[in-house]
């Protein structure tokens, strides 16, 4: 197999296994089928067994032989990568600036004044406490999503797009290894 194909199966299979897993990662955040901590764990292991299934394929593919020793040991990256994501992720919905700083008023983003405390802002901002958070990874992918998605729905494309990423990197590292024949 020519070098050129070999590369176009590894993308696409990585792709795939990527997208796979991350709609996975997202219908379990966004219907809250299980609490946040144990998602940490169940995303982690789904990332394990898909990317399990897409380096079998590659390597079969690739070099029509199959080594499951160095399939499983490899794609261990994937699973550590998807745990510290989780981490972050969870790290990012504790209000740290209310435990350092106490209650204070949210503020409008565009005048950076405090809304009134009648405003419906307000009550929205105090409910969700999200003034209170360093959200750098969450707050990447809320800038782009529409205001009128509610908040699990939110959390659910912020685990989409870096759950995606989060397995797709280590997983073709891992298969451009794998299939060497």
């Amino acid at each position: 197999m020519d070098a050129t194909r070999k590369e176009s199966i590894k993308l696409s299979i990585g792709v795939v296994g990527s997208i796979l897993t991350a709609s996975v990662a997202m219908i379990l955040v966004a219907s809250e089928l299980y609490n946040i901590t144990l998602n940490i764990i169940i995303i982690p292991i789904v990332a394990y067994i898909i990317s399990i299934i897409m380096s079998t394929l590659y390597q079969y593919s690739a070099c029509k032989t199959l080594n499951m020793g160095s399939i499983l040991v490899g794609n261990l990256g994937v699973v550590f990568t998807n745990l510290i994501l989780g981490f972050l992720l969870f790290a990012e919905q504790i209000p740290v600036y209310k435990y350092a700083f106490g209650a204070f008023s949210p503020r409008n983003p565009i005048s950076g004044l405090p809304y009134d405390s009648k405003s419906a802002e307000y009550a929205a901002a105090m409910g969700n406490e999200n003034h209170y958070k360093i959200q750098f990874f969450s707050g990447i992918v809320k800038a782009v999503l529409p205001v009128y998605f509610d908040e699990n729905l939110k959390e659910g494309f912020v685990y989409l797009y870096w759950t995606f990423w989060m397995t797709m990197l280590p997983l073709y590292f891992v298969m451009g290894t794998q299939g060497l024949c």
